[in-house]
């Protein structure tokens, strides 16, 4: 088993262990309507921008397809 893995994977459970225990903690108080109301907004700016980069990345790579397209012609 890699050594180097083992640190990594103790540090990454207990960000998330942390990450966890925050939004639990917010989520019970009472300003759990707004932070939801801006996790939403938060989560819906991602995710059209994710959508544009997919769409622009497409885009581009079936321009760059039918570029390299070579016509062969039927005789």
């Amino acid at each position: 088993m890699n050594r180097n893995a083992d640190p990594k994977l103790l540090l990454g459970l207990v960000i998330g262990a942390a990450v966890g225990v925050t939004i639990g903690y917010l989520a019970a108080t009472e300003k759990r309507g707004p932070l939801f109301d801006e996790l939403n907004e938060m989560i819906g700016k991602v995710k059209d921008g994710f959508q544009s980069a997919v769409s622009k990345f497409k885009e581009s790579h079936i321009h760059e397809a039918l570029e390299d397209a070579q016509v062969i012609e039927v005789k």
